[in-house]
């Protein structure tokens, strides 16, 4: 009776073990990536930054120059280490595109007693790309079909250290 124990608590465990081996193993598999996309990307790089003031903050920008953006494809985001943003163009250079990435160093949690205020919380959800640390995908829209593009060896640039006052001297 012992021994039938054994073996029923041995395959439920052995089962448990293979339902949860594949949970994150297909991460790009929600996300297929395309290896030839409609346009060319001729320039990569991202740069850190810092504020020179107190609780001014510090992030990573990522400077795309896209070649070749036909009006029926909208680029529209960027991934990168494990954050997503919101691309802009440049005013001005339409082939070039701008993602701005700020940390979060002061995360403002509400913790109360009513529950309505505490849902005002936001949740970060799983990052669907495995990237490495200068890799980034780029989502863009093609005839209302979203499509994902990986950048692989993007060049990190010396980091801008902004000003502590005002250059101007203009308060």
């Amino acid at each position: 009776m012992n021994y039938l124990k054994n073996i029923i608590v041995l395959l439920g465990f052995t089962a448990c073990l293979v339902s949860f081996s594949n949970c994150a193993g297909g991460k790009d598999s929600m996300y297929s990536l395309e290896q030839q996309p409609p346009f060319k990307i001729t320039a990569a790089y991202f740069q850190k930054w810092v504020a020179g003031v107190q609780n001014g903050g510090s992030g990573v920008n990522v400077y795309l120059k896209i070649e070749g953006v036909s009006e029926e494809i909208e680029i529209r985001d960027v991934y990168f280490r494990n954050k997503v943003t919101k691309v802009v163009s440049k005013p001005g250079q339409p082939d070039y595109f701008i993602a701005y990435f700020k940390s979060q160093t002061n995360r403002d949690i509400v913790m109360d007693s009513d529950p309505k205020k505490e849902a005002q919380n936001t949740i970060s959800g799983d990052f669907p790309f495995d990237l490495k640390e200068n890799e980034a995908v780029i989502s863009y829209f093609q005839k209302d079909t979203e499509k994902y593009f990986k950048i692989s060896d993007i060049q990190e640039k010396p980091m801008i250290a902004y000003p502590s006052g005002n250059p101007n001297g203009i308060e």
